[in-house]
């Protein structure tokens, strides 16, 4: 189409001139100078506050609207076009638009190009003809103009609406606006799905906004509950905001409704605008064809429920629409994938043809160092370490956390900053029973817990699901149909929880996609038959609790909040289970020539390891082979198991116990857990389904490694040892004479790391306490050896 240039008033002089004659032949009964004009006027329509800058507008259509006033009475919108610029349709409607639009209804609306001049009455669209154009006239003009009737209104706005993206636009982001205050709320109100002032900048929507720009219709952005969607078309809207090119309308979706009658809905209420579905669908029809700023529709929480929501997407991103109507999807990747595939699920449907589909997980390197500097501008601080947390990388768990910190009193003190602990361990349960308390999804969600412990009980599975399921909670459909009814089952992956796939073995399983609260439900099943395995043999109930530890992802925690569930239940907790899982430390392995086993790794499946004489070790996977040459010939790969028993103590021993007798308290537990636990040659951290945040930097000693002082504090027992020490200060004293005087390099690393993020700490006592300790104790024994850099 070609663009050509249109005639503008050169100089505000011109402007004045044209617009002085006009008044003279319009309004030939009124003094002149008893009228006035504004070229920037407003009204508001519902909720939305709509301006209009008429001077600006003239800029590109050779035509200003301007608003007259006679003394303080509204008088007229007047439509002036440039000399020459012919008087079409256009002109009258949106003049008599703006009139009735406006709140006291100016009575006329003159539409004129200086050489003709219409003058129409405003609540009957007619010319104004009165026998002489007098003082009484008009009176009576003004009696008859408040007589409009509610359809004028409602014309007036889809005039405005369907027309003038001067009107539309900005009501549309008004509109936006609005929905996202309402959605919005302080820290402690979690579910409210944003908090006023915190938004972490997300890749997933700078790669929506190069597809928008791209010209794709239709967008989802995929992830599990919770994995902060919503967030991302709240960061579409704002960024946004201020565009040129895309105007974004912000819709909840409701159960089934349909997108056409939420946006009939959204606008309804924001413009007092009602409008049917049918008259949502005619306005986009008509604006997709325009050469308006593109209008992206970004519905939240798009659900299963109705296949008028399907229709309703579908039909928007047709060839029957245009390309200045998109749509973007929030939406839990269960839901995407039905979305995108037939009824017979043979072939692609019409919006799987049409999406192009954003994956959304947890925070990467990036998305988490934005989110740390955000939290820094509230005062917010996460301590030495929590680079290397994958709880600390999800959304809700991230606000979980920080809405704990801010509710405390001592927040209120702006002189403070709170501080995060590098990783969550037993809050991550907590935080987990805090965020859900649906009594119903919580009964459903146990009985999936409830399988999965059930399909962990199982050797006979395949090899393969067996090692993925001690990474990722997945649960074979069979089994879980075991304990929950089939309408359970379809309503949780209805709701995103669950995620049906064919596994690579041919089971047919479910992913579960809120890992948190299996684990919470999971603890509390674990506890309840804790209490019966204890019953028999104290050593044989910490042998099974061990076992089912490794056999789940989250074990040691799921295991170590077992503990704590079961002892709130019965009210205490035989010591002779402590001392049975503190006598079951890790036990290092060498592994013979010839030596076959398998390990999964994600993306790439199941790994076939073969460990050869000379050390090397050779794995097979996805059809390839591969060599790991050992660090030292002369030495046999090694490696370590029965790791969980001493990880459930980790997160146990951060909880105060005692040894109680004849009802007085005898002796502190933790300290002493923490005492031998500490002295663990080896890493004692699980296995993140994220290799790349696993690897984290250590030290060699003979008899193992120990993790690096620079990387902060990674390990559950190094937290516990920092909260131990932190909650004591000084009275601790004796406990670390004791500690150093073991002469063990991993607790003495362990006590470093701990003490030195002590240092800082906002109590004064604790802080001395800890850099006397660093320097008196620690910084001695450690410097025998080579490990500090």
């Amino acid at each position: 189409m070609p663009v050509k240039q249109v005639t503008v008033w050169p100089t505000e002089a011109d402007f004045e001139a044209d617009l002085q004659a006009v008044l003279r032949r319009a309004f030939p009964w009124l003094p002149t100078t008893s009228i006035r004009h504004q070229t920037k006027f407003s009204f508001t329509s519902g909720r939305s506050h709509i301006e209009v800058d008429g001077r600006a507008q003239s800029q590109v259509t050779a035509r200003a609207d301007v608003l007259l006033y006679f003394n303080e009475q509204p008088l007229a919108v007047l439509e002036l076009k440039r000399s020459g610029q012919a008087i079409d349709s256009s002109d009258i409607e949106q003049g008599l638009s703006y009139a009735r639009m406006m709140h006291p209804h100016p009575p006329l609306v003159v539409v004129t190009n200086s050489s003709d001049v219409l003058i129409l009455e405003t609540h009957t669209g007619k010319e104004w003809k009165p026998p002489e154009q007098s003082d009484a006239a008009f009176a009576d003009l003004l009696k008859q103009a408040t007589r409009v009737a509610s359809e004028d209104l409602k014309r007036a706005i889809g005039t405005l609406m369907g027309s003038n993206p001067n009107i539309w636009v900005p009501a549309v982001r008004q509109t936006s606006a609005l929905v996202i205050k309402e959605l919005s709320a302080n820290w402690d109100q979690q579910l409210m799905p944003f908090v006023q002032d915190f938004l972490i900048p997300r890749k997933a929507t700078a790669a929506t906004l190069y597809l928008l720009r791209q010209n794709k219709r239709l967008v989802l952005i995929e992830g599990s509950p919770l994995s902060g969607k919503s967030n991302v078309l709240r960061e579409l809207t704002n960024q946004t905001a201020d565009a040129d090119d895309i105007v974004v309308l912000f819709v909840e979706a409701d159960s089934g409704s349909g997108i056409y009658q939420g946006i009939a809905d959204a606008l309804s209420n924001a413009l007092s605008w009602p409008i049917s579905r049918n008259e949502a669908r005619d306005w986009l029809l008509n604006l997709s064809k325009t050469l308006s700023p593109s209008l992206v529709i970004a519905v939240d929480e798009l659900g299963i429920g109705q296949e008028e929501i399907r229709v309703d997407v579908e039909d928007l991103t047709s060839y029957l629409f245009g390309s200045r109507v998109r749509v973007v999807l929030a939406i839990d990747d269960s839901v995407a994938d039905r979305l995108v595939m037939n009824s017979t699920g043979r072939k692609h449907s019409a919006i799987g043809r049409r999406a192009s589909r954003i994956k959304l997980g947890p925070l990467d390197d990036d998305e988490f160092q934005l989110a740390v500097e955000l939290l820094w501008q509230h005062r917010v601080s996460i301590m030495h370490g929590g680079q290397s947390s994958p709880e600390l990388r999800i959304p809700w768990i991230l606000r979980s956390v920080v809405s704990n910190i801010v509710s405390q009193d001592r927040y209120a003190n702006e002189k403070l900053v709170a501080v995060l602990p590098p990783l969550l361990g037993l809050d991550l349960i907590d935080h987990t029973r805090r965020r859900f308390r649906d009594d119903e999804l919580r009964r459903m969600i146990r009985g999936v817990a409830q399988a999965v412990l059930q399909d962990a009980r199982d050797r006979t599975r395949p090899i393969g699901l067996i090692l993925e399921s001690m990474a990722t909670f997945v649960v074979r459909r069979r089994t879980l149909l075991d304990t929950i009814e089939p309408t359970d089952m379809e309503n949780l992956v209805q709701r995103g929880y669950l995620r049906p796939i064919l596994h690579d073995s041919g089971e047919a399983i479910m992913v579960i996609r809120v890992p948190e609260l299996v684990a919470s439900e999971a603890a509390y099943i674990l506890g309840v038959e804790l209490l019966k395995q204890i019953k028999s043999a104290e050593k044989d109930a910490a042998h099974w609790l061990a076992q089912m530890a490794a056999n789940i992802p989250l074990g040691d925690i799921v295991a170590a909040q077992s503990l704590l569930d079961s002892a709130f239940q019965s009210g205490s907790l035989p010591m002779e289970l402590i001392m049975a899982l503190i006598k079951s430390p890790p036990e290092k392995h060498t592994f013979a020539a010839g030596t076959k086993a398998a390990m999964y790794f994600p993306g790439a499946g199941l790994i076939d390891m073969t460990f050869e004489g000379d050390g090397t070790i050779l794995l097979q996977a996805l059809g390839q082979r591969h060599k790991i040459e050992p660090n030292s010939p002369s030495e046999p790969p090694t490696g370590y198991g029965n790791i969980h028993s001493w990880l459930i103590l980790s997160h146990f021993a951060g909880c105060p116990s005692a040894i109680e007798k004849n009802g007085q308290i005898d002796a502190r537990v933790d300290p002493m857990v923490l005492l031998d636990v500490g002295t663990c040659p080896i890493v004692l951290r699980a296995v993140s389904a994220d290799l790349e945040m696993s690897a984290i930097m250590t030290h060699d000693i003979p008899e193992g490694e120990v993790v690096c002082e620079q990387v902060g504090i990674v390990e559950p027992i190094t937290l516990s040892i920092w909260r131990y020490l932190g909650s004591t200060g000084p009275e601790a004293e004796d406990w670390l004479e004791e500690a150093v005087e073991r002469n063990s390099w991993p607790l003495l690393m362990r006590l470093h790391i701990a003490l030195d993020q002590l240092v800082n700490s906002a109590n004064k006592d604790t802080a001395a306490f800890a850099r006397n300790a660093v320097k008196r104790l620690i910084e001695p024994a450690l410097s025998k050896t080579s490990l500090l850099h």
